[in-house]
């Protein structure tokens, strides 16, 4: 799960705590001010605005709290690896390096 999409895992935090209230998607929708339909599409796992999913958490009488991790220690230094890659094939291109088309 740590590998599905923010909204993906949202929207089952969202199902989750809304069934364990015992409300419907409708009571949810009028308790956060929104359309029944957008608590439905978020609950499937529908992208939607920051500010749309903090209205649905504190419908359910819920905060949302956001936090960030590193995915590895070494995603860094890769990622500083690739960029210098792509930077030294830039340079070989505009100093002719590169392979001409035709």
């Amino acid at each position: 799960m740590i590998h599905d999409s923010a909204a993906t895992r949202m929207a089952a935090l969202l199902r989750k705590r809304r069934l364990e209230l015992r409300i419907s998607q409708r009571v949810l929708a009028d308790s956060a001010g929104v359309n029944p339909s957008v608590v439905s599409r978020a609950e499937r796992g529908a992208d939607a605005l920051l500010s749309t999913w903090e209205k649905l958490f504190n419908g359910l009488g819920d905060y949302l709290i956001l936090d960030s991790t590193r995915s590895s220690e070494d995603a860094e230094g890769l990622l500083i690896e690739q960029g210098e890659a792509r930077r030294e094939r830039r340079l070989e291109g505009l100093m002719g390096g590169g392979v001409s088309r035709r």
